[in-house]
């Protein structure tokens, strides 16, 4: 199969750098040529999203959502860990 494979988790953390649990994080893939994609994970007990996902081509950047609320486009490799406060 063509592609990339992509393994990278987010942390979401309260004021207080605690984890925030049962929080739905939606994350869309910027690519240089071609459409971009959407990909959700759940937050576990320690706050931590885990995407696991095979893209057309390496992503230029991933744009982090939780509910409505844009978070912010970053920078994503293989591996890579983003924390989000919220």
């Amino acid at each position: 199969m063509d592609g990339v494979f992509l393994t990278f988790s987010v942390r979401a953390v309260d004021g207080e750098v605690l984890g925030v649990p049962a929080l739905e994080v939606g994350a869309r893939f910027n690519y240089p040529g071609a459409p971009s994609t959407w990909s959700t994970a759940i937050t576990d007990g320690d706050g931590c999203a885990c995407f696991s996902d095979r893209h057309p081509e390496p992503p230029g950047g991933v744009c982090l959502f939780v509910g409505d609320e844009r978070c912010g486009t970053f920078p994503v490799s293989d591996g890579a860990m983003i924390v989000l406060e919220m």
